[in-house]
């Protein structure tokens, strides 16, 4: 696995993903359309499909032998991939309901382990006979610890980036935008750590 290469990947789908979204909000403002159809449905719709970008670049680390294209074959399998679309759509939805929850430095990682959950489940539920999806207390405090990080980088980088977007484009609010953008490539090694938890429960070979 090359993390090089998964950081190039999420940083262009990110960066398509969030140019969209600008794009599509700023032609609701163009022609008086409300806009809370594209910040509440079509937008969220992109992020889930980003996320899936990213998460099929790091799922390999689940199994050495997997490929990207293997987490797609995966959704593609009985209709799930319409299925996660609306699990994860919903999660968002119950997510911004809860307090502290609801900010994206929780919620986007939640949503990205929960698929990488979901996908495991299905892949491995008839080839292993007890999964433990729900991850350990020591890898909790990691990915708490890295979520945290996240929160703080993003915070300190969204008050020069978000600001010179709003100047640069005559535009505002662009922060949350922003700061969504960066906890998507910064969630990487909450995933990473997921993964690995994953992982010690395929059968060893031999």
């Amino acid at each position: 696995m090359n993390l090089l290469w998964i950081v190039l990947v999420t940083a262009t789908s990110v960066i398509l993903g969030t140019g969209l979204c600008f794009w599509l909000i700023d032609r609701a403002h163009e022609v008086d359309s409300p806009t809370w159809i594209f910040k509440t449905i079509l937008c969220p719709v992109i992020r889930i499909m980003v996320l899936f970008v990213i998460v099929s670049q790091v799922y390999p680390a689940v199994d050495a032998n997997a490929a990207s294209t293997g987490f797609w074959s995966i959704l593609l399998q009985q209709g799930q991939f319409n299925h996660l679309i609306n699990i994860l759509f919903f999660a968002g939805l119950l997510l911004s309901f809860i307090p502290v929850l609801s900010h994206p430095v929780f919620a986007l990682p939640i949503q990205s382990l929960l698929t990488i959950a979901l996908v495991f489940y299905w892949q491995y539920a008839d080839s292993i006979a007890s999964l433990h999806l729900f991850p350990s207390l020591a890898t909790i405090l990691k990915i708490t610890i890295y979520m945290m990080l996240a929160y703080f980088v993003t915070r300190e980088l969204c008050r020069y980036v978000a600001g010179a977007i709003d100047t640069r484009f005559a535009v505002t609010g662009s922060i949350r935008l922003v700061s969504d953008a960066i906890y998507l490539v910064l969630q990487i090694p909450v995933m990473l750590v997921y993964s690995s938890f994953l992982t010690l429960q395929l059968p060893r070979p031999g």
